[in-house]
């Protein structure tokens, strides 16, 4: 839902949640709430991968939208706050470049955030990503405050636990606002390998309670929870039991890159996305990489006891389209280091002699997944070069990243015939993942493959128009492990859809030891992928995935896994799905001509849809 503002229309009409100019009556104020999440350092709007324009013009249009935002409410005698919700340091080829660099005045990302006067930032769990280091020196240029209240780190630097601001009114006085923020608890596993032995991440349920009680009794007037969290009503890593914690006003939610209120969410128990209430708080969730500008307008009625109660609200998102004119003063601010970024990701390391590309990934094995494992199953083979684990077999597991999904039909990564450039290097891995090299059993892998596998629905025969893939499910969660032969059956429950699982042509002993070759984010039991004590960390390379992907591609004969597809859908009976890809997926529908495929069309949301027969 993407509501307009309210706009004045005449000196003597009453402001949303104010009472009448010269009237007698309770004391009441109004407050907007303006929000940003997940912008993941998208600056200007730019995809560095395709070297393209993105659909929008990043923090550079949603300044534009903020400056309306202000204007609106000060004609309308609003008190204003500017809130960012986390996960705004990573996330771009950009972004991966500024975090190798010291932390000056002319890093685009403070510079832009000090200029538009932000109020307050909450942490995500991919503000982590680049370390503590690099964490404490953009918090210490940071003009405000940078908070987080489950995340206890032994040197915090600038970083503090809650926050009271004292929010300007038009009439002169303030209104003291208090902030808390949230990232899930899982953030302890994703990023374990930039966390100490002396660093926490706190239950959620028992942070949020404690430092709301805490701020209530230090005279907050209203509290704002930051949760970098979504909303699914599951009790995990969740802003909907958050929002029944006694104390909070209203909440900023993200992490999921959805949108609230809005169709992204359907209604149930204490989640009514019409009017954007979350256990009937006031909520939203403003999308990623800069598509909305969040808006909350809160109407505050005092009570004779003395305590604030918000008596009306309007929860809305504000589109940052590609009409949205971007602002010069934040485009200045980046174009230096935008343009640096553009010039080096632009260096030819390799060459390819035919395109590469993962518009299918989801649907068969890709060569993007193929690079990927064997750059990494290189880099672990040597390394155990000399060690027991050197003649266990050797397996790889690739994540299907950049497959659109919540991203959009232009989030896929397609590197023509010709020179493999560092940008295409940076598509292939996105992420700031470390090589890590797991013991692992047989049955380990099973239940692997069984969790990926989560990611198709259950289908059923005789339905044309079902939907290949769980929307609820990240396209990031599937993992190809190459190395290994296996069947996939999207018919079959969770947890029973791998079958003919084969290493070297023998069926895979549930107890014969592998060297599963992954990331730490993975190993670390990221994207549900749990371990379980009977798998062992033996390694973890310091050679970074972008110099393993060159070094493999400049090395192209060296073969680490037999040239053979590893999986293939098998049903036992014929069924259909549709699979949603880019529409520059059309030019090599042949290759998919083993599933059949008949095109549909193009979905709501611009995709190119596919009827597979698996």
């Amino acid at each position: 839902m993407r509501d307009e503002f309210p706009r004045p229309t005449a000196d003597d009409v009453q402001p949303f949640g104010g009472t009448r100019r010269g009237t007698v009556g309770p004391k009441t104020l109004t407050l907007r709430v303006m929000a940003t999440t997940d912008l993941h350092i998208q600056l200007l709007g730019f995809d560095y991968v395709a070297d393209k324009e993105a659909e929008n013009h990043g923090l550079a249009g949603i300044a534009t939208l903020i400056s309306e935002a202000r204007d609106e409410a000060r004609a309308l005698g609003y008190g204003t706050l500017l809130l960012d919700n986390g996960d705004l340091l990573q996330g771009t080829a950009l972004g991966d470049r500024l975090a190798r660099d010291p932390v000056g005045p002319d890093h685009p990302l403070v510079g832009a955030v000090n200029y538009l006067g932000y109020d307050a930032i909450g942490l995500g769990n991919h503000d982590l990503d680049h370390g503590k280091d690099y964490l404490r020196a953009v918090t210490k240029a940071l003009r405000m405050p940078v908070i987080c209240s489950n995340l206890r780190l032994k040197k915090p630097g600038n970083l503090r636990r809650s926050a009271i601001l004292n929010c300007p009114l038009p009439d002169g006085g303030t209104f003291a606002v208090s902030l808390v923020s949230v990232l899930p608890e899982q953030t302890a596993v994703w990023n374990c390998h930039n966390l100490g032995p002396q660093d926490s991440v706190m239950p959620l349920l028992q942070s949020v309670q404690g430092t709301v009680t805490r701020l209530r009794a230090q005279g907050a007037e209203a509290v704002v929870l930051m949760a970098h969290l979504g909303i699914r009503g599951d009790r995990v890593d969740d802003a909907v039991h958050l929002a029944e914690v006694e104390g909070v006003d209203a909440l900023i939610t993200g992490h999921t890159h959805r949108r609230f209120p809005g169709k992204d969410h359907t209604e149930r128990q204490n989640i009514d996305p019409s009017t954007g209430l979350l256990a009937n708080r006031p909520a939203v969730m403003p999308g990623h990489n800069g598509s909305d500008l969040g808006i909350l307008d809160l109407a505050l009625e005092q009570a004779s006891s003395g305590k604030w109660q918000i008596i009306r609200h309007k929860a809305s998102l504000k589109a940052n389209g590609p009409d949205t004119k971007p602002d010069p003063k934040v485009q200045g601010l980046c174009l230096a280091a935008h343009s640096s970024a553009r010039q080096a990701l632009r260096a030819p390391v390799a060459r390819t002699w035919t395109p590469i590309h993962n518009f299918f990934s989801l649907a068969m094995p890709t060569p993007t997944c193929a690079f990927l494992a064997r750059a990494k199953a290189r880099v672990i083979r040597e390394a155990l070069q000399g060690s027991p684990e050197a003649d266990l077999p050797l397996v790889a597991a690739a994540p299907a990243h950049t497959a659109g999904g919540r991203a959009g039909p232009h989030h896929y990564l397609h590197v023509p015939e010709g020179p493999i450039l560092r940008r295409h290097v940076h598509g292939l891995a996105p992420y700031a993942d470390q090589i890590w090299a797991l013991k692992i059993p047989g049955r380990g892998l099973r239940a692997w493959l069984e969790r990926s596998a989560e990611v198709f629905n259950r289908l059923a025969p005789g339905h044309k128009e079902q939907a290949l893939l769980n929307p609820d499910v990240p396209t990031f969660n599937f993992d190809t492990i190459y190395g290994l032969s296996y069947r996939i059956d999207p018919t079959q429950p969770a947890g029973a859809r791998i079958s003919a699982l084969r290493y070297a042509g023998a069926p895979v002993d549930p107890e014969q030891s592998f060297v599963l070759v992954t990331n730490q984010f993975r190993a670390a039991g990221g994207g549900g992928h749990r371990t379980g004590p009977s798998c062992e960390v033996i390694h973890r390379s310091p050679v970074p995935i972008e110099e393993a992907l060159i070094d493999s591609f400049q090395n192209p004969f060296d073969r680490v896994f037999e040239d053979f597809t590893p999986w293939c859908f098998s049903c036992k009976d014929r069924v259909e799905a549709i699979l949603e890809t880019a529409p520059a997926a059309l030019q090599y529908l042949q290759e998919t001509a083993h599933l059949s495929p008949v095109v549909r069309g193009r979905s709501t949301e611009g995709f190119a849809t596919l009827r597979l027969t698996l």
